[in-house]
């Protein structure tokens, strides 16, 4: 049985990620509105439970053959997203240059030939174009991951544990030559922490255990930590108040090393969203079908999103007025949405009719003005 909670996550965290990356005058106020962690910390999680239920418990030579396939796959997505980004640069540059420099292009053009080497590498990554290459990393890794994680699960976890807390603070990264010394943004090394926590999650829902034990002292603290995280962060990137602990702070939220604040804020979202009955009943009503769809067709979607925030970063180098960005936020988000729901219709529609057939909220959500109901069969 399919958990819908994934997908409604995924798809909502996608829509996030987009008005982030369009760099909206207010992108960086609602990053910091939803408290320490944001769409990517919770996207990464959700990898990680999507890999274990759909490949952890195949055998090795299996996993490796799938993962090594969907790795592929996101390989070749990231090159395309990558020339697509580069013919927008390269046409937008004879009237306004500062596009290439929003894009953080401007380094590929002096060197072209050699940077096309090195974005090929993953080590020339673009803003925006940071992200595929950690999920292909992960994928990589994700059959050695399962190997280990069956003869000794709390190894696995301890390990990837200690992995991150070394890189965090020693601040151990892999190069990234288009932005000078400071590394990949998301440092896999640290991320990886999230990636693993979520196939554990992914184990615990597959064997239908609860995915966090159910107690309500532990559900208060989630709660209190989550409501506390919003304004003490959008506090502090306002200026309305110091940063707690000083210059500490900064550490213990740093988006590069996935910081302790980040990680357990995180969790707190993930306890709060599969204790709360309704969140389940939102993921299997048809209101949030697009956005389940969204989040079941991740990769199309994402893609979409990343270039359709290309776009508007070209609008935005002119500082458009704010009536301007909100119609360019909420076009692109209806686009996604509309994409997602062509894209689950169209494999509705190919699904072969032999497998056993189960109800799907998104099925539901598709012509509810005749009442109908479309078979999804799995």
């Amino acid at each position: 049985m399919r958990d819908y909670r994934i997908d409604l996550l995924r798809g909502l965290s996608l829509i996030l990620i987009f008005a982030a990356h369009a760099r909206f005058s207010f992108s960086d106020a609602l990053q910091h509105a939803r408290g320490f962690a944001d769409a990517a910390d919770l996207f990464v999680t959700l990898a990680g439970m999507s890999a274990a239920l759909a490949y952890g418990r195949l055998d090795v030579r299996a996993a490796l053959g799938a993962c090594g396939q969907r790795a592929k796959t996101l390989y070749e997505t990231h090159l395309l997203l990558f020339a697509l980004l580069l013919l927008a640069s390269l046409l937008t540059a004879p009237f306004d240059p500062r596009y290439q420099t929003a894009l953080e292009l401007s380094d590929f053009w002096a060197q072209p030939l050699l940077r096309a080497v090195e974005g090929a590498l993953l080590i020339f990554l673009p803003g925006n174009l940071d992200i595929l290459p950690i999920y292909i990393l992960f994928l990589l890794a994700a059959p050695g991951l399962f190997w280990l994680r069956r003869k000794s699960p709390a190894g696995v976890l301890a390990a990837s544990a200690m992995l991150w807390l070394v890189s965090g603070i020693a601040h151990v990264n892999l190069p990234n030559l288009a932005s000078g010394e400071s590394g990949w943004y998301f440092d896999p090394l640290s991320w990886q922490f999230l990636f693993v926590i979520g196939i554990f999650l992914g184990d615990r829902l597959k064997a239908g255990l609860p995915l966090l034990p159910v107690d309500p002292r532990l559900f208060a603290a989630a709660a209190l930590f989550c409501l506390m995280a919003v304004p003490v962060s959008l506090s502090v990137y306002c200026g309305w108040m110091a940063p707690p602990f000083g210059g500490l702070y900064h550490l213990m939220v740093a988006k590069t090393n996935c910081a302790p604040l980040r990680v357990v804020n995180l969790l707190a979202l993930v306890y709060l969203a599969w204790n709360i009955g309704a969140v389940r009943r939102l993921a299997e009503h048809p209101a949030c079908a697009s956005l389940v769809a969204a989040g079941r067709h991740s990769l199309p979607i994402f893609s979409l999103g990343i270039l359709m925030s290309a776009a508007t970063e070209a609008v935005m180098v002119g500082q458009p007025p704010l009536p301007v960005q909100l119609a360019l936020l909420i076009g692109g988000v209806l686009v996604q949405l509309a994409v997602a729901v062509f894209l689950e219709r169209r494999r509705l529609l190919r699904t072969s009719a032999g497998m056993t057939p189960a109800r799907s909220p998104i099925s539901m959500g598709i012509d509810q003005g005749a009442q109908a109901r479309v078979t999804v069969w799995r």
